[in-house]
């Protein structure tokens, strides 16, 4: 499973690095997406975490109710090919 996970993150930065190199217009709109994503990702995090502890919860037990939101999974799964394409990059020179 972490080799279909790491090979999927490969392949989606490589893609959008490419995609991004191609069509110069298309950096915008992956940018865009991309704070999208972020904005999501962690607002859903913050929810989460206020939530328990406005509760009095088990911090433990319920935060981790967040991983099953399938709004934060997309979110997190687009961030990650993303911060990957900005890494090559930079390495590329731009």
């Amino acid at each position: 499973m972490v080799v279909i996970i790491l090979a999927g993150l490969i392949m989606g930065g490589c893609l959008l690095y490419c995609l991004c190199k191609w069509k110069r217009e298309l950096e915008k709109a992956v940018d865009a997406i991309a704070v999208v994503a972020y904005i999501g990702f962690f607002s859903l995090a913050a929810r989460s975490v206020i939530r328990t502890l406005l509760d009095h919860t088990v911090f433990m037990t319920q935060v981790h109710e967040v991983l099953m939101d399938p709004v934060f999974l997309a979110c997190g799964a687009y961030l990650g090919p993303y911060g990957l394409r900005l890494l090559l990059e930079r390495l590329a020179g731009r």
